[in-house]
Formats: C-alpha cells, sequence, structure tokens
C-alpha cells in the first residue's frame, strides 16, 4: 500500500530509545520526495538541526503530508509550520511549544488533530488512527476501514468519508462550522444550530460554507451522518436499525434511501464490500 522508507541526518546508525539500532535506508541530501513524512516519537530533548527543520518544511510546500507523533510535534512546530494552525501533543511538551512556538493553537486534551496536510498526534493510539486517515485520502475509505478494523483503530476512523483536504479552505470561521456539524451531526442539528454557534445568520452561514466546501450545511450534516454509518456498518453483528437510530434517523427506510443518496449504494452492499 505504502512503500516505506527511513531516513535519517546522516547514514549513521540512529539509536532507539528502547535499545536498537535503526539503519537509515537515506540521509537527508538523498531522500526521495515522498507523498508523507512521519515524524516519530523520540526521548529526551534532541535538538533538531537546521538542515532538518528546512527538509521538513520543503516536503510540506511540495505538497506532501506531514504526520507528527507525541514528540514528534515539536519538532514539527519549531519548523514554523504549525504558527496559526491548529494541533495537539503530550502533555509533557505542552510547555515547551507554548513557550517556544506561542502561535501554535494547541489542543493537548484531543488526541488527534487533522488541519489540512499537518497532522498531529498526542500518542502511539491515535497515531493509529492517523494512519487510517491517511490510508483513506491516498487509498479510499473502504481500504481505510479495513485498515482500521485489522488496527483495531480506536476513533474507528471520524473523519473517512467525510471532509477529505476540504480543511485547507483557510475560513477559520467556516472550519468551527465544520467540526462542529462533525461533532454534533447524529443529534438532529439544523444549519440554523450551527449558525448560532458561530454567530452568524443562516444567510451567510450558506453563502461561506459552499464557498468554503463546496456543499451547503445540509448536505454536509446528511454527509456525517452518513460517514457515521459507514463507520458502525464496518462493525460486524450492528443491525441496520441500530445504525439508522444512532445516526439520527428516523427509520431504516428513511436511512435506506439517505445512505443510497450519498454514498451510491445500498446499506447492505457497502456492508458486503467492507467484508470481502
Amino acid at each position: 500500500m505504502f512503500e516505506v522508507s527511513l531516513v535519517g541526518p546522516t547514514m549513521q546508525p540512529v539509536r532507539s530509545f528502547t535499545g536498537p539500532a535503526l539503519l537509515p535506508e537515506r540521509s537527508l541530501r538523498n531522500a526521495l520526495p515522498a507523498g508523507i513524512l512521519v515524524l516519530p516519537s523520540f526521548y529526551g530533548d534532541v535538538p533538531a538541526s537546521p538542515a532538518l527543520l528546512r527538509w521538513i518544511t520543503r516536503h510540506y510546500d511540495a505538497g506532501g503530508c506531514i504526520l507528527a507523533s507525541a514528540s514528534g510535534v515539536r519538532i514539527l512546530a519549531e519548523t514554523g509550520l504549525l504558527d496559526r494552525r491548529d494541533a495537539t501533543c503530550n502533555l509533557a511538551d505542552r510547555r515547551a511549544i507554548a513557550a517556544t512556538r506561542p502561535a501554535v493553537r494547541l489542543s493537548p486534551q484531543a488526541a488527534l488533530v487533522i488541519d489540512g496536510r499537518l497532522i498531529t498526534a498526542a500518542s502511539i493510539t491515535p497515531t493509529i488512527d492517523a494512519c487510517a486517515h491517511l490510508v483513506s485520502r491516498f487509498h479510499g475509505e473502504t481500504a481505510a476501514l479495513k485498515f482500521a478494523r485489522y488496527a483495531n483503530s480506536a476513533r474507528q476512523l471520524a473523519g473517512i468519508g467525510v471532509a477529505g483536504g476540504q480543511q485547507e479552505h483557510g475560513d477559520a470561521r467556516m472550519l468551527v462550522a465544520q467540526r462542529y456539524i462533525e461533532q454534533h451531526s447524529c443529534a438532529g442539528i439544523t444549519p440554523d444550530d450551527v449558525a448560532r454557534h458561530i454567530a452568524m445568520s443562516q444567510r451567510n452561514l450558506a453563502r461561506r460554507f459552499s464557498a468554503a466546501l463546496g456543499v451547503t450545511p445540509v448536505q454536509y450534516i446528511l454527509q456525517c451522518r452518513i460517514a457515521q454509518a459507514k463507520r458502525m456498518l464496518a462493525k460486524p453483528n450492528v443491525s441496520l436499525r441500530r445504525v439508522a437510530i444512532e445516526t439520527g434517523f428516523s427509520d431504516e427506510v428513511v436511512f435506506r434511501r439517505a445512505f443510497k443518496q450519498v454514498a451510491g449504494q445500498a446499506p447492505s452492499t457497502w456492508r458486503a464490500l467492507i467484508d470481502s
């Protein structure tokens, strides 16, 4: 699915905090372009070299995704790429990041934050969830849901099938609206609820939301509900009736109709595809 390459500052072995040495396959000088850069967690106060920070920045500027896990978020923050962006980190690094990069919008209570092509995970478990998100982004939601079932992904892919790259639109207030919908879509919210949440008229919300995401608030609410339905359908022994009720539909008939409208196929067909 992905070709993985270990890149080090040089070709010298790097000793892991568990003991075994990691052998880089490439150095910063000869690393190949990649779609995803993973900054893993590390132990201790290890400063990042200017060359490494420049290399990370060039990767992002070239259109690549970056996943920073636990203390790897400190390295990503040092590049300045997280300034005025949402991010999470482990609690041990919160003060250091806040002191050196105060422009980073830290949410350390969040396990995983996806801000466009920048993904930060507070610990190992949400890093697995982040990997599921990347599988979805590069290989589609069916592959990602299969990965989540195999890896026992804790969040069950909260972003799959919903936003894709839409969080890169740059409208901060619409991002707040977008996240509010994603968190409350199955609770029967309406565009009026969303407008009140961000202190905006329904008309302005509809105009700006459509301009930013290419869909109306009503359509996005439905997309989020169907995305949650897909996550539930990926679990064994969950009835359609339960899925319909927990995603806010009045009955199975209404749910089936809405699911086919958004997903292009019946719930049973989609479930069979995941199980194959």
